[in-house]
């Protein structure tokens, strides 16, 4: 009888699809290609001339984009890279967080990566459900590890190589795809799976 019960549970438990992951994120990315391009500039620029200050609020910002799609079912508009700038303090100390705890793991290059993937939620989490850091943190690591850890890992390393290929002008087309991959990879992971196939149909 207990045999039977784990079977079940090893039956109904669904994995990370990575394929999935990319092609509803690509279709994301098309949905609102124009206002999530200009909003990434417009993040970047601005990242680079406060010296990293407006980093946090803006990533949020483009993550609010894509959240807009899938759980209101509105489209985007450039004007949202701007949209989470009333929780400026709570996403300037998450993207301070993620970056010196991740960049010392970063040292080891593994601990790096591991931290990466477990946490790799934690914006979309904060913008969709309005979780504070800790809790983000707390949920990300959770849905990572039901969805399939093996699975994240390696979209993580897949996402560090399209990191490390984009450069120059490619950087502003790879980082809107990468926020919808990331969004995409997220609904899926939280059982979502239809709501967003509605909203990148």
């Amino acid at each position: 009888m207990s045999t039977a019960i784990v079977t079940t549970q090893t039956q109904s438990r669904q994995t990370l699809d990575i394929g999935l992951v990319f092609k509803q994120g690509w279709r994301l990315f098309v949905k609102d290609i124009g206002p999530l391009i200009i909003g990434a500039l417009i993040a970047c620029a601005l990242s680079i001339v406060t010296l990293g200050i407006l980093a946090g609020p803006l990533a949020a910002g483009l993550y609010g984009m894509v959240v807009k799609r899938v759980r209101d079912g509105q489209p985007a508009g450039v004007g949202d890279v701007f949209g989470q700038m009333n929780r400026f303090w709570s996403f300037f100390g998450a993207a301070l967080v993620l970056v010196v705890l991740i960049g010392l793991a970063s040292l080891t290059i593994i601990g790096g990566i591991l931290l990466a993937t477990i946490w790799l939620y934690v914006f979309p989490l904060m913008v969709d459900r309005g979780m504070g850091i800790s809790d983000a943190m707390g949920e990300s690591y959770r849905l990572v590890r039901t969805a399939g850890f093996w699975e994240h890992l390696a979209l993580v390393i897949v996402f560090i190589v399209i990191s490390v290929i984009a450069d120059g002008a490619l950087t502003i087309l790879a980082t809107p795809f990468l926020v919808a991959l990331v969004a995409a990879g997220y609904y899926l992971a939280a059982g979502k799976g239809e709501e967003l196939e509605r909203a990148a149909a």
